[in-house]
């Protein structure tokens, strides 16, 4: 393992520690082969590309702020 993962707080701050961006994201429920699903989307169309999206059961999603 690398000296820099050592480093990192057990709870990092994505931002500040990790340097990810944080995107709003776009939930639409679908129903397709018999479950029901979500589909996830960036909000912001110029990010929206061939690979941009994902396809989730609908218990996979849950809001984050509920687990703070």
């Amino acid at each position: 393992m690398s000296d820099a993962w050592r480093e990192i707080h057990p709870n990092p701050d994505p931002n500040e520690d990790l340097d990810y961006d944080l995107v709003e994201l776009d939930f639409i429920p679908t129903s397709t082969s018999g479950g029901e699903e979500v589909l996830v989307l960036p909000t912001d169309e110029d990010m929206l590309r061939e690979d941009a999206f994902m396809v989730v059961d609908r218990d996979s999603v849950i809001d984050l702020t509920d687990r703070a």
